[in-house]
């Protein structure tokens, strides 16, 4: 399996097919049997894991927040090179910034562990614009958008998708994210039963197709 620099994937499959397995692949924390994952030109396996866990960024569904501001939320990591400019941008793309603007202290509002006081979208969107801030040249989102209705979740990852400074992974549980993006992965079974564009694969009348129609 091949993911190109500045790629925009959708692995898509049922519920087992081994969408989560291939994550644990991708962030090297789980070695092949057989062939190799390469990803932005490299192979995984060669890429020591401090290196990797630099280029790559991993936001999951539940996010993690920290007893902390906004703005250090943000910025978790020492990013002293972040600005403000940088950090408005990245919460305008993950489309969080009319939330935090409307707080009393904005971006220096203090949030507890877990971030119990937003709601899980919030918490989603500012994880996601963390995500843009950080040197890591490859993100994946694994249903990092389920806490968004459909509109936002549309915008949010029209917004992603039209990034060209990184390389981006979908694990897709929703197909709608899965046709925004230029290549699709499905699994079967373990394995990687199709490649290709979405038009490309629901012309082949195959596992995509299936998936989309059940």
């Amino acid at each position: 399996m091949t993911i190109r620099q500045h790629d925009k994937v959708a692995i898509v499959g049922m519920s087992g097919s081994g969408k989560s397995t291939l994550v644990k692949l991708l962030i090297d924390f789980y070695q092949p049997n057989s062939g190799d994952v390469i990803l932005n030109g490299f192979n995984v396996k060669n890429i020591d894991k401090h290196t990797l866990r630099t280029h790559i960024n991993y936001i999951p569904q539940e996010p993690y927040i920290f007893s902390a501001t906004i703005e250090e939320n943000l910025r978790l990591g020492n990013r002293s090179g972040i600005t403000e400019k940088d950090i408005a941008k990245a919460c305008q793309l993950a489309l969080i910034d009319t939330d935090i603007n409307k707080m009393a202290m904005q971006y220096q509002t203090k949030l507890d562990e877990n971030g119990n006081t937003l709601s899980g979208g919030q918490r989603q969107r500012l994880t996601i614009a963390r995500a843009l801030l950080s040197p890591a040249q490859v993100l994946i989102f694994d249903e990092s958008t389920s806490g968004l209705d459909a509109i936002t979740e549309k915008q949010l990852i029209d917004n992603l998708v039209a990034m060209t400074d990184k390389t981006i992974i979908f694990i897709a549980h929703r197909l709608s994210i899965a046709k925004r993006t230029n290549h699709i992965i499905v699994l079967h079974d373990g394995r990687v039963a199709e490649e290709g564009t979405h038009a490309a694969l629901l012309n082949e009348h195959g596992y995509y197709y299936d998936l989309i129609n059940s």
